[in-house]
């Protein structure tokens, strides 16, 4: 029986890859290469398992239920996100919403980005006002959008939300608006020279607190914008229209509507002119407020880092336990593996929970320490040391 090591068409990128032969994903994997189709690349990610070949990236999520995610070469990189001692970062745009691969090993990151650069030169219309390499932090995108040319883009994911806030605010005349890297964005999702903006995609009206928030953190002379999907409460209005915090909606469609005269008043005027007189040392993030924002969100990062190898080493070790021959299996084991399962999918729920909630520094910290806990206990029950 043929697999993944013994195959030609796959066992050149299988050593070291982290792939497991004999795994539902290798199996798929061998039964939907063509004949003369060999696999240039085969990597590992938190959440998901990818394959390369010259015409095509096949993506799995899952352990129990796989499900598989095909994308034409050249790849849609929407960007690819912040640099760290864990890997890179990788956004691809499917038919689904927003992928993000991390953490990606430097050669990994550099090959799936070659494999999109064409695309990035040549952005389809859904993309011309945000497509782009993107490094660093905050995350740059280098397409400059036009003022008054908005094309809504279907919200699937917080990434589809965040896009579609560049787009918009690019639309208004921010030409070089571009979404912030992950990690110490200090409660900044989208970030311009004359502007900022929040992005939240819940399905649950946004409070007063993350509102203020962005006030704290934004420099005096920046617009203020913020979009949600969920709407806002009546303190939240209340406090933007005293604060001049530019309300949105943001539908399902990619929409967007103004919800006060903030709003109203910023979508109508025109582009704003350069100011000649902007330096760094005025600019977003300066203030004592945006540092300690800062130097918050990044220790909180840091503690959600942990949590993450740990999942990824539970996430790991069940796939080798898969790989193991059926009669090998045990009611235990299949127990086991459930609940570990379980667990690590509730870890990284409250690890997400964590940095949507904006609400106390104390609530993130409380967040994080729940999955490191859901994680660990994930861990103890397939035998591994914490």
């Amino acid at each position: 029986m043929s697999n993944l090591r013994s195959d030609p068409r796959t066992s050149d990128a299988v050593r070291g890859s982290g792939w497991t032969s004999g795994s539902p994903q290798a199996e798929q994997l061998l039964s939907r290469l063509g004949a003369g189709e060999r696999v240039e690349l085969l990597f590992v990610t938190l959440r998901y398992q990818g394959a390369l070949t010259a015409r095509r990236l096949l993506l799995w999520r899952g352990t129990f239920r796989v499900q598989c995610v095909e994308l034409s070469r050249p790849l849609p990189l929407v960007g690819t996100g912040s640099r760290s001692a864990f890997g890179e970062t990788l956004v691809l745009d499917a038919p689904g919403g927003a992928i993000e691969l991390k953490p990606l090993p430097p050669h990994v990151a550099s090959a799936l980005t070659a494999a999109g650069r064409s695309a990035a030169a040549t952005p389809t219309a859904h993309h011309a006002a945000a497509a782009g390499r993107v490094s660093g932090t905050p995350r740059a995108e280098e397409s400059v959008g036009v003022a008054g040319s908005y094309h809504p883009r279907v919200i699937l994911t917080w990434q589809d939300a965040e896009l579609a806030a560049v787009d918009h605010m690019r639309g208004l005349g921010f030409a070089d608006a571009r979404v912030t890297g992950a990690g110490a964005d200090g409660g900044i999702d989208v970030f311009a020279r004359d502007a900022v903006a929040q992005v939240k995609h819940y399905s649950q009206p946004i409070g007063v607190g993350p509102v203020r928030e962005l006030r704290g953190v934004a420099d005096p002379h920046q617009h203020l914008l913020f979009y949600a999907s969920g709407g806002y409460t009546a303190a939240a209005r209340q406090f933007a229209d005293e604060r001049k915090v530019a309300l949105y909606s943001l539908a399902e469609s990619g929409h967007v509507t103004p919800l006060n005269e903030t709003a109203t008043r910023l979508s109508a005027r025109s582009a704003p002119a350069p100011s000649s007189g902007w330096s760094q040392a005025s600019g977003w993030g300066r203030g004592a407020a945006a540092e300690r924002a800062s130097r918050r969100a990044a220790e909180l990062d840091a503690q959600r880092q942990t949590v993450l190898r740990l999942i990824a080493r539970v996430r790991a070790h069940t796939s080798e336990v898969h790989a193991l021959p059926s009669n090998r299996y045990t009611k235990d084991r299949i127990k086991a593996l459930k609940a570990a399962h379980k667990l690590t999918e509730r870890a990284e729920s409250l690890l997400a929970r964590s940095r949507a909630d904006f609400q106390t520094h104390g609530g993130r910290k409380q967040l994080i320490a729940s999955a490191d806990e859901k994680a660990r206990e994930a861990a103890l029950k397939l035998g591994l040391r914490v």
